[in-house]
């Protein structure tokens, strides 16, 4: 799957993934190739996701929205910081 983050002044991340997890405003969720296709809105929290190479990366956000089309997931949010830990 291809994840891309945007931010307001530029594309925050590309990257290619296993697997995605986040906070959405009914609940965490997690989204694995071949899931449905859906929209909804992110709270604050922690974004993760599993990179092709196994390594788990970590992404705070603010609230934003997550597209999920087809093999691309798209989240738009105010802000973002990414960090290893």
């Amino acid at each position: 799957m291809k994840l891309k983050v945007l931010v307001p002044t530029k594309v925050f991340l590309v990257a290619t993934v296993k697997q995605v997890n986040a906070e959405g405003k009914n609940g965490a969720f997690g989204l694995l190739p071949g899931h449905i296709d859906f929209v909804t809105a992110l709270a604050p929290g922690i974004l993760s996701y599993r990179s092709q190479e196994g390594e788990e990366v970590f992404i705070a956000i603010d609230e934003g929205i997550l597209v999920k089309c087809g093999q691309e997931i798209v989240v738009s949010t105010e802000q973002a910081v990414k960090d290893p830990d």
